[in-house]
């Protein structure tokens, strides 16, 4: 490989042999040049290749910061948008439908119900506006159960409305993590595998430098 103190660019490695050629242009394929200056080229190719894979391992960080920092947030407050969009007839809806199905309702309609049969029951104070068999009640009670459906459907309705919402927006959520996950894997896996290659070229540059040195130590004959 080598002539005493020399070293042929013919028999170095390709990679080593393009660096030293663009970085003297002088030079060619069959020149030699001395073991120090190509010691010197050796550590500054291992140089520029360590500087190579800091730049790209910092140009990725500032892709995905920058990434990070341009995609849309999708979470957001579901009660405050949907209730941007909710008219007075549909807040009443759930009002009512609220009440309607709370326990204070039934103790104000068990205690009117109560009321209503004892003092028609029983005259008191000479009252009564509605005899056995309760025929205004029946009627109240009746208008009172018309009503009161068509408003507990009108916020069942909306609470599916809204529950359809939410789904939807799980999914948006759940498909943007799965992507950004996915990115990130990708991301993470060219890391290590540029990381690989770099340790494997420079382990094969530290393989041959130390085969130089070996040949260029006192009790080595260099042949041509």
């Amino acid at each position: 490989m080598a002539h005493k103190d020399y070293v042929y660019l013919k028999t170095i490695d390709a990679e080593i042999r393009s660096f030293i050629l663009k970085k003297n242009e002088k030079l060619t394929v069959e020149s030699k040049i001395p073991f120090i200056t190509f010691m010197n080229y050796h550590f500054e190719y291992i140089k520029e290749k360590i500087l190579q894979d800091q730049n790209e391992t910092k140009k990725i960080n500032q892709q995905m910061l920058q990434q990070l920092n341009n995609k849309q947030i999708i979470s957001q407050n579901l009660n405050a948008t949907i209730n941007q969009k909710v008219t007075f007839g549909q807040k009443a809806a759930d009002a009512i439908a609220k009440f309607g199905g709370s326990w204070p309702f039934i103790f104000i309609f068990l205690l009117v119900l109560a009321s209503w049969i004892l003092l028609n029951s029983l005259h008191f104070f000479g009252v009564s506006f509605d005899n056995y068999p309760f025929i205004l009640l029946n009627l109240v009670l009746s208008c009172l159960a018309a009503v009161q459906a068509p408003i507990i459907m009108m916020s069942q309705n909306r609470q599916a409305a809204r529950d359809r919402i939410a789904v939807d927006h799980d999914y948006q959520t759940n498909l943007k993590a799965e992507l950004e996950i996915s990115l990130l894997h990708e991301k993470i896996d060219y890391l290590m595998s540029q990381q690989w290659q770099q340790m494997l070229e420079l382990q094969q540059l530290q393989i041959e430098l130390l085969t130089q040195l070996t040949e260029k130590s006192p009790g080595n004959k260099t042949t041509s």
